[in-house]
């Protein structure tokens, strides 16, 4: 007779020890830095004269609380799936964010009037704008 194997069990241990190996995952390295990056860079654009935009409490907190809670979700989320042994899709899940970051890092960066490649800024919505009134 077949006995049906059971649903494996994960305990908050089995979450601690995947949670541990998070330093060691170069994806996530680069998750935290890249939202670290993007804080920085959207806190010094209010300080060019080049942005239209200006150093505003609110704003900057509610962008903190964002990334906040999106490397929260990472944190936590990221060892449970790596127990299930879904460790690929929570990279998916990073390299999306990463990406998502940099882009915003960019548009950051073409706000303060540094100098991007035409091809950037021609393929970017919010640096093409503000080039077609310049």
């Amino acid at each position: 007779m077949y006995a049906p194997t059971p649903a494996p069990h994960i305990g908050f241990m089995e979450w601690w020890v995947a949670a541990e190996k998070l330093t060691e995952n170069p994806w996530f390295t680069t998750f935290i830095i890249i939202i670290l990056v993007d804080l920085a860079t959207g806190f010094l654009k209010g300080f060019f004269k080049s942005s239209n935009e200006r150093v505003n409490s609110t704003t900057g907190r509610q962008g903190l609380i964002k990334h906040t809670v999106i490397a929260g979700i990472a944190v936590i989320f990221y060892p449970l799936v790596d127990c299930w042994g879904l460790a690929n899709y929570a990279n998916l899940f990073l390299m999306f964010f990463i990406g998502q970051y940099g882009i915003s890092i960019v548009e950051n960066l073409g706000i303060m009037g540094i100098p991007l490649p035409n091809w950037i800024t021609d393929n970017l919505e919010k640096l093409r704008n503000r080039s077609d009134k310049n």
